[in-house]
């Protein structure tokens, strides 16, 4: 194995510890979103409107009758377990696959809104049933039985990070995860995978650097949790699709900047951008680019 970068720098790793530990403070319920008020999907055939993050969605679907010995859904509460029928396969087969793969147990997270649409808290995407967020924790108490509604809602995940966040934890983060980031990535439906810089970084050090890793990419975050996105469905004319990323492994320059001072900057700047915005300028900032074609969906 070898290692292609040194630490996080210090000014990176204080922005980013923002990131990974600042708890969300807002009561999501009293905000005013009607896309977060819709109880049910509007029928008719799939259809998404817009782009991943900022769209809409007909036809979606829960995938909550799924649910069984391969997956279970966490956060119920949230209502965010509706999407696309083209990610609903793709949970069940993934699902399938890591336990046939005996790795255990997935636990999904976020996918979508009955309607689509901006959530009020927690997303930028997830707005046109083609994104889903994974756990990465594969070890936990569903590998042996049905989670308490309890534990659906309070059960945390776990970070693949240490406690420094210099690196991954190889306690936790192991080759079934690389094993399964990799299968995913070889599905032709997926666009993307969002993973942490870190672990996009192990999994470059763990492997050829082949041509599979392309599709991972490094984003802030998404160290309890991998988050794939799908492309546009075929027919599906009003969908947005997100360019295609570079063709090559990603795993030098295009990394390292992960791990630069431009990097801490950017995310500093962005951080308080964020903190100059009420909760609610937030939503509404996330309402207006909503297409307009989305009207007649709204609750």
């Amino acid at each position: 194995m070898t290692r292609i970068f040194s630490s996080w720098p210090r000014a990176l790793l204080a922005a980013f510890s923002l990131v990974i530990s600042s708890p969300a403070v807002v009561d999501e319920t009293r905000l005013p979103n009607p896309w977060a008020d819709a109880q049910e999907p509007v029928s008719g055939k799939p259809q998404a409107i817009g782009g991943y993050s900022a769209g809409c969605l007909q036809g979606a679907e829960s995938i909550l009758a799924d649910e069984g010995p391969t997956f279970q859904v966490m956060r119920k509460s949230r209502r965010r377990y509706f999407a696309q029928p083209a990610m609903r396969q793709f949970v069940s087969e993934l699902a399938s696959e890591i336990r046939r793969r005996e790795f255990g147990t997935l636990l999904v997270g976020d996918l979508g809104q009955a309607r689509g649409g901006p959530t009020t808290t927690g997303h930028a995407s997830h707005q046109i049933g083609l994104d889903g967020d994974f756990w990465f924790w594969l070890d936990s108490p569903a590998n042996h039985r049905t989670l308490t509604e309890q534990e659906v809602e309070q059960l945390s995940a776990i970070s693949m990070l240490d406690e420094d966040q210099q690196d991954v934890d190889p306690e936790q983060f192991q080759a079934k995860h690389i094993s399964v980031l990799k299968y995913v990535s070889q599905q032709p439906e997926v666009a993307r995978i969002f993973v942490n810089p870190l672990i996009k970084k192990a999994a470059c050090e763990s492997t050829d650097q082949a041509e599979w890793l392309n599709k991972l990419r490094p984003w802030w975050g998404h160290h309890y949790h991998f988050h794939v996105r799908l492309h546009c469905p075929s027919g599906q004319a009003d969908c947005n699709p997100q360019s295609p990323p570079p063709a090559t492994h990603g795993c030098g320059q295009e990394l390292a900047w992960w791990f630069s001072e431009d990097a801490a900057e950017r995310l500093r700047k962005g951080q308080e951008l964020s903190r100059k915005l009420s909760p609610l300028q937030r939503l509404a900032d996330k309402l207006a680019r909503v297409p307009t074609q989305c009207e007649s969906l709204k609750q």
